[in-house]
């Protein structure tokens, strides 16, 4: 079977890009052949990113120029869409195939006669209307949403990443979907979780940026003198005024350390912690990266995590007072930091890339 996997922007370089490396693997695996449809983008500097060396090489690539603004930022997501819209129409107009994956937004779906299946992550996501309830945005997105609600009909199958996602896609488009949880490179960090002993060390990992809440971290550490905190993550540009914010603000016992987190795993296994100040996540590939590695998990209370951090696995939180004193308690009672640390790496076994690349094939088999 042809498969052609649509995914515009790889350069990305998120959870959802990990989604289309092990999508594409195991469409591979299952005697598919594959077709990347993307953007161009370093696949050097992507394969070194995510330890995926000749990934590219076993694909039929159809890559065109990356986008940029024609009108500055003015109505971007409207030229993205059009762009990308654009391009992809023209490279479905020369090449047949027998199935679509759509791995990244449902924007990007084509106009095909092939069979279609959609990964979400979450419907319709338009950043100034998770923060802002102005009917001017409103306005401005009602032509967005009508587009994204014209794809879906494209769609035969919907895949959600966490059954947080899969009811937000069930209130929105009025689709059903099939949980399936995102592929998490588990056994990159399961040899760490048997490291002994724990440093009083709190880690928290992910993209430096506003919307993962980091000066809640930065707060909670002002709240815990006594523990050191390190944030891991990536500024975009290598810079941002929300990071330089943090560090301007921040106390002495907390450090940012820029770099992939597979590059720095070492702390993963000297922490005893690992805390997620996101809210309403849509899933959280990291922390399951850092249960695997033995962290307990201390989680905000809302969203995808809660599928993740069950109860005797880790803790969660809806206020930085409750996380404060669960830090300081698994500081003071390294028995049942222990404990909590080992069933948080069992629990990270289910979300391992190779459950996700099996009902992957199963899917792409049923469809």
């Amino acid at each position: 079977m042809k498969v052609f996997l649509v995914h515009p922007r790889l350069g990305v370089k998120g959870g959802g890009e990990r989604v289309a490396i092990h999508s594409i693997l195991a469409a591979i695996k299952a005697g598919h052949e594959v077709s990347l449809v993307s953007e161009q983008f370093d696949e050097a500097s992507f394969e070194d990113f995510y330890g995926c060396a000749g990934l590219f090489d076993k694909v039929n690539r159809f890559y065109y120029r990356a986008f940029k603004p024609v009108f500055s930022p003015r109505a971007l997501l409207y030229q993205r869409l059009a762009y990308h819209w654009y391009r992809i129409r023209d490279i479905f107009s020369r090449e047949s195939c027998d199935l679509v994956l759509s791995t990244q937004d449902i924007g990007y779906v084509p106009s095909t006669r092939a069979p279609v299946v959609q990964y979400c992550y979450f419907p319709e996501y338009f950043s100034h209307l998770q923060s802002s309830s102005s009917p001017m945005w409103r306005v401005y997105y009602a032509p967005a949403s009508l587009y994204y609600r014209n794809r879906v009909r494209q769609v035969g199958k919907l895949l959600s990443v966490s059954d947080f996602t899969r009811g937000f896609v069930a209130k929105r488009w009025g689709r059903d979907s099939v949980t399936l949880y995102p592929p998490c490179p588990v056994e990159a960090y399961s040899d760490l979780s048997s490291l002994q002993p724990r440093e009083n060390l709190v880690i928290s990992v992910g993209r430096i940026v506003p919307e993962k809440r980091l000066h809640l971290f930065v707060e909670l550490a002002r709240m815990v003198p006594n523990t050191r905190f390190v944030a891991i993550g990536s500024v975009y540009g290598g810079t941002s005024a929300y990071y330089e914010l943090l560090r301007r603000t921040a106390p002495e016992n907390v450090s940012f350390v820029l770099s992939p987190l597979r590059k720095a795993k070492d702390l993963l296994g000297r922490a005893m912690a690992y805390v997620h100040c996101a809210e309403n996540e849509h899933f959280g590939i990291t922390i399951v990266e850092a249960m695997a590695a033995g962290c307990v998990p201390i989680v905000h209370d809302s969203g995808g995590p809660r599928e993740i951090v069950i109860d005797k696995v880790g803790f969660r939180w809806h206020n930085l007072a409750v996380a404060a004193r669960l830090i300081i308690m698994l500081a003071e009672n390294d028995q049942l930091r222990s404990r909590f640390s080992a069933a948080s790496s069992a629990k990270a076994q289910e979300f391992r890339s190779e459950v996700f690349e099996s009902e992957m094939a199963r899917v792409l088999r049923a469809s």
